[in-house]
């Protein structure tokens, strides 16, 4: 936490702004500013959201991540309330799941078979 909240403070004062320039525009208490900078308030999602968005900057680049991500096998999910899958603002059920994941399938092995059937044509 005390990386942000030293990354937070160097992004706020290479922009040229105090605790309460940075509060004000973001509707955040001062000491809401304080205790990420310091790092004895760890930042929530939303807040980190919007810190990002308003220094243009990813998420990413505060969380000091390289971008690269672990791979989800959606085979390998027990337990869908683990994750959080969400398809026009509605949770995804383990049924839902399962077409989808049965239709990648079906849609790949097609494409496999098209493919195949090409080069034999070509040869």
């Amino acid at each position: 936490m005390k990386q942000i909240g030293e990354k937070l403070k160097g992004l706020r004062e290479q922009n040229d702004l105090s605790v309460d320039d940075l509060a004000s525009a973001l509707g955040f208490a001062k000491t809401v500013i304080w205790g990420y900078e310091s790092g004895k308030k760890q930042v929530s999602v939303s807040h980190l959201a919007l810190l990002a968005d308003y220094y243009k900057v990813t998420m990413d680049f505060l969380l000091e991540r390289d971008g690269s991500s672990g791979k989800l096998d959606l085979n390998e999910i027990a337990d869908l309330g683990s994750v959080n899958l969400v398809v026009d603002d509605q949770p995804v059920n383990e049924e839902e799941l399962a077409e989808v994941m049965s239709y990648l399938q079906v849609k790949r092995r097609l494409k496999e078979e098209n493919e195949q059937v090409q080069k034999r044509s070509a040869n």
